[in-house]
C-alpha cells in the first residue's frame, strides 16, 4: 500500500475528487487505482481567502513496486506503514495469579483492556464509582458545591479525561503507531468513526461516558473484573533471597489485601 500526503482540495469538493486527485498525483489513470482510502484530513486555513482540505491517502495500484521506484525521491509518496497493533504476550492456560490495575483512568483503562485481550483477566481497583454515578457526583459539585471526596472530577471510572471534552490530538511523535490502537478501540466503543481520519480528533464529553461503559463491558467480557470504591492505601513488598524486591500485593483503605502478579 502507498501513502500519499499533501493532497489539497477545495472545501466543497465532490467525493470522487479524492480518487481523481490521487491518480493525478501518481500520474496514472483513475482505473489503475485499486483502492483509495482517507488516512487523515486536515484544514489549511493559512489563507482565509483560500481555505482548503489537505489529505493523506492510502492507495493500492496495479504495479506498486514500479510506481514507488519512479517516485523514490518524492517525500510525499511512500510505503504506508504497518499500523497493526500486535499483542506482546498471551496468558498461560492456567493463571495462578491475576494482574492488578490500580485506577480506571485512561492509562488504567487501556492497561486493563490490553491485559484482558491477552487473556490475563485483570482485576481493576478504582477508588471512585462507576462512570454514571460519578457523573452525578461531579455535577453536584459544579452545580451545588457538594463535594464527594471519593467521586468527583479526579476520582472514578474514566479518570479526569472523562470531563475534558474528549480532545484526542497529541503532537508527540508515535513511530510505533500506538495511538492508532487507542483510536481504533474508541471507535469499537462507539466513538465517531471520523476520529480515525481527522487531524484534530474530538469526541465530546457526553459520548465519553457511554464509551467508558462499553470498554468496561469489553474488559469484563474477556474475564476482567472491576472493583469500585477500592482505594489502594499501600503496597506489600517482598524481598527475595538474592535481595531483589518486588510487589507481592496491595492493601486497600478498608484493610483488605489483594494479591498481585509478580512484577
Amino acid at each position: 500500500m502507498i501513502r500519499l500526503t499533501e493532497i489539497k482540495l477545495p472545501l466543497d469538493h465532490p467525493a470522487e475528487a479524492i480518487k481523481k486527485a490521487a491518480a493525478a498525483r501518481l500520474r496514472i489513470p483513475v482505473e489503475h487505482l485499486l483502492s483509495c482510502a482517507v488516512f487523515r484530513r486536515a484544514h489549511d486555513a493559512r489563507k482565509k481567502s483560500d481555505i482548503a482540505l489537505v489529505y493523506s491517502l492510502d492507495v493500492t495500484v496495479r504495479d506498486e513496486a514500479a510506481l514507488l521506484k519512479r517516485f523514490r525521491n518524492d517525500k510525499s509518496v511512500g510505503v504506508a506503514p504497518d499500523m497493526t497493533y500486535r499483542l506482546v504476550a498471551r496468558a498461560p492456560d492456567s493463571l495462578p495469579v491475576r494482574p492488578l490495575v490500580i485506577g480506571a483512568g485512561p492509562c488504567g483503562l487501556f492497561a486493563a483492556l490490553v491485559l484482558a485481550q491477552m487473556g490475563f483477566r485483570p482485576i481493576i481497583l478504582e477508588r471512585g464509582k462507576v462512570v454514571r454515578e460519578r457523573t452525578k457526583d461531579t455535577w453536584a459539585l459544579w452545580r451545588c458545591s457538594v463535594l464527594n471526596p471519593e467521586s468527583n472530577v479526579q476520582y472514578g471510572e474514566g479518570g479526569a479525561g472523562t470531563f475534558s471534552d474528549g480532545k484526542l490530538y497529541s503532537q508527540v511523535k508515535d513511530p510505533r503507531h500506538l495511538g492508532r490502537k487507542v483510536l481504533t478501540e474508541f471507535v469499537k466503543a462507539e466513538a465517531p468513526a471520523e476520529i480515525l481520519t481527522e487531524a484534530h480528533p474530538h469526541i465530546g464529553t457526553f459520548r465519553l461516558v457511554k464509551m467508558v461503559e462499553n470498554m468496561r463491558a469489553t474488559i469484563e467480557g474477556l474475564g476482567g473484573e472491576y472493583r469500585f470504591k477500592s482505594r489502594v492505601a499501600d503496597f506489600e513488598i517482598e524481598t527475595s533471597s538474592d535481595g531483589r524486591r518486588r510487589v507481592r500485593g496491595v492493601v486497600l483503605a478498608d484493610g483488605e489485601r489483594n494479591a498481585a502478579s509478580h512484577v
